[in-house]
């Protein structure tokens, strides 16, 4: 059977953050067969380069518009206004920020129906026609609206210890007394306040009650929590390392009812009692965060949970071990893989996208104990290494399940914002523009913070890659007159951090500084970014973000992921030409054959089609076609016509 020359369906499948060459290295040992398959009938992109900056928001837009974010208007993970105060900014997941047209309204123009879940920065929903999970922060539950930190539908996950461990719940034991049902052997008990740390909207207290018992007389070695002091209807009865099993409960929120799903893993209990810790899961609801709302209702999944930020928190705080991170990413994927499978099969669909959070957060988590050339020693740097294995294998079993959903005239597209490398040197940007006079702070009060005195400031830093100059008339205590001292002011921020050089090793930090219209070149421009514009060498910075889509260090790279399979499709391929993400939406939509959304800049990735001309012999096989019926036709009319007379 002939290979179909065009695709019926897309599905774009976003990995936040991966490590590219680990994922291919991952991939082609066999460790990931899912993916190993897709590039074997595929064409995995070698130099596949991601806007700049190298950061969530605006090139997961990029992604699904083909615009650069300059003209998409996203151009951090925030959004400055222009006009508004220059130390003003907020979360860039509204779609309300978004200029240019996304791919789903593209096609809906074609009758096109899409199913999103868990796209970042794809709410409030302008889908024309389809149905969304999530997209209004980087996983289910999880917000990033507004002018707010990051906020969870419910709650995000606790600890209960009899040690202190940062924004976790200490407790105190007691001797038991009062519990119906309580098992034999002597017991302590506590309560349990549940804390609902970056509630969306306010919750009403729940308390649970908990009995830790010594079993067998060789000391305590079970835990029994329920909610009310009786043992027979006890929520979950934990071993050290145990899990739950999954929890379903009702929580009066903001004066509603709202169902959520949970589990509790015990994770450390002493002998004596002394040591011990309790592991909650975030509070995932099972609804609100789907549109339309009935849609939350057709998702099924026995063992998945909707968490937020799953585990990433808890690992930041040391409440929990790298182990049971895996184990809660896996809850999570099982739960992405089956709410997508549910809507894939209970819905219409055309195109499908996704995102999975999980390689960012590891790497913001353990970058230095990942790399050999940071990590304390080998072996941490192997152990490490296995769970970022493990991980992705995680990743790869999600996306098998997905795929059972795309047939021999689906085309499927994996790719990333950007990639991730180690924490190296800091570029102390503030400093560097107060050292030129650029900046000024007000004397700080004792045990209180600085304050910029906008009077005397002439430049700020904003954002990730961003310098902004004081001007007035654009900036509410704008004090550089547009003009001449603009531009000399602007010659002095780029002379400052050009010159900078870190004092330890000599090396400058500063990889490029850019005049505003000058950082066209990167795909930056418009309103919505600094004055100047800067990028930082790979020797410094975090993970991602201000150094260039380019920029790599020890196992880390910044580059993106492109990998695709399908009708048209070269198979077993490794391009070496350039694929810049705002390539991806004309490439589907060429192979599609679907309507390109208006503000698509990329091209197509010819190279990478077995036939790039296939679409104009159709258009020729067409006209051929249509020429013959229309002699065949007119030369009917004409005989007929002569008949008749």
């Amino acid at each position: 059977m002939p290979k179909p020359r065009f695709a019926n369906r897309a599905m774009i499948i976003g990995l936040d953050a991966p490590i590219v060459p680990r994922l291919y290295e991952y991939a082609m040992n066999g460790d990931l067969p899912t993916i190993r398959s897709l590039i074997d009938r595929g064409v995995f992109a070698k130099n596949c380069l991601v806007p700049f900056p190298t950061i969530t928001p605006p090139n997961w837009t990029t992604i699904v518009t083909g615009a650069w974010p300059g003209t998409h208007g996203i151009t951090c993970f925030n959004v400055h206004v222009p006009g508004t105060p220059l130390d003003q900014t907020h979360p860039g997941f509204d779609t309300a920020d978004c200029d240019a047209e996304y791919i789903w309204n593209a096609i809906a123009r074609a009758g096109k129906r899409s199913v999103l879940v868990n796209y970042p920065s794809s709410w409030p929903p302008k889908l024309d026609n389809g149905v969304q999970i999530g997209g209004f922060g980087l996983n289910p539950n999880e917000w990033r609206h507004g002018g707010l930190p990051m906020r969870c539908d419910i709650a995000d996950d606790q600890v209960f210890s009899t040690d202190d461990y940062p924004e976790g719940t200490t407790i105190e034991l007691d001797d038991a007394s009062d519990w119906a049902n309580a098992p034999e052997g002597s017991a302590l008990e506590a309560e349990l306040p549940l804390q609902y740390r970056r509630a969306n909207k306010p919750v009403e207290p729940v308390t649970w009650h908990m009995l830790v018992v010594d079993s067998s007389g060789q000391g305590y070695d079970t835990v029994i929590v329920a909610e009310s002091r009786d043992a027979a209807n006890a929520m979950a009865t934990l071993k050290v390392g145990e899990w739950s099993d999954i929890l379903d409960r009702e929580f009066q929120v903001d004066g509603g009812s709202q169902r959520a799903r949970f589990r509790m893993k015990l994770m450390e209990l002493s002998p004596d009692a002394d040591q011990f810790r309790l592991y909650v899961t975030a509070l995932g609801a099972l609804d609100g965060w789907a549109y339309p709302d009935d849609v939350a209702a057709k998702v099924r999944s026995d063992e998945g949970i909707p968490l937020p930020r799953p585990g990433y928190h808890a690992l930041l705080m040391e409440w929990i071990d790298p182990e049971t991170w895996l184990e809660l990413i896996e809850m999570a994927h099982t739960w992405l893989a089956d709410a997508t499978t549910s809507l894939l099969a209970s819905e219409e669909w055309d195109l499908y996208a996704t995102h999975i959070h999980t390689p960012d957060h590891w790497y913001h988590t353990y970058p230095r104990e990942v790399d050999p050339a940071t990590a304390e020693s080998d072996e941490q740097a192997e152990y490490y290494q296995g769970v970022e294995r493990k991980f992705y294998q995680s990743i790869d079993r999600a996306l098998a399940k997905i795929f059972e959903y795309a047939d021999d005239e689906t085309l499927i597209v994996m790719t990333s914002d950007h990639g991730a490398k180690v924490t190296l040197q800091p570029f102390p940007v503030a400093d560097v523009l107060e050292e030129a006079g650029l900046l000024v702070h007000k004397p700080a009060a004792e045990g209180e913070s600085s304050q910029v005195d906008w009077s005397k400031t002439k430049a700020i830093q904003q954002r990730s890659c961003y310098v902004y100059v004081n001007v007035k008339g654009r900036d509410p205590d704008g004090i550089v007159e547009p003009g001449e001292e603009y531009e000399a002011v602007c010659d002095q921020i780029i002379e400052a951090l050009t010159s900078y050089k870190d004092p330890e090793t000599g090396k400058p930090a500063v990889a490029l500084a850019l005049r505003r219209e000058d950082a066209r070149i990167l795909g930056l421009y418009g309103e919505r970014i600094g004055d100047v514009v800067y990028a930082i060498n790979a020797d410094f910075g975090g993970q991602h973000g201000p150094q260039l889509p380019t920029a790599k260090w020890g196992i880390g790279s910044l580059e993106g992921l492109f990998l695709m399979a399908g009708p048209n499709v070269k198979q077993g391929c490794l391009l070496e030409r350039t694929v810049n993400l705002p390539d991806i939406v004309p490439t589907v939509c060429y192979l599609c054959n679907w309507p390109v959304p208006a503000h698509a800049e990329g091209g197509i990735i010819y190279q990478a089609l077995e036939d790039p001309n296939a679409l104009q012999q159709e258009r020729d096989k067409l006209a051929r076609n249509y020429g013959r019926l229309k002699r065949a036709y007119e030369s009917d009319r004409a005989l007929t016509h002569t008949y008749n007379e």
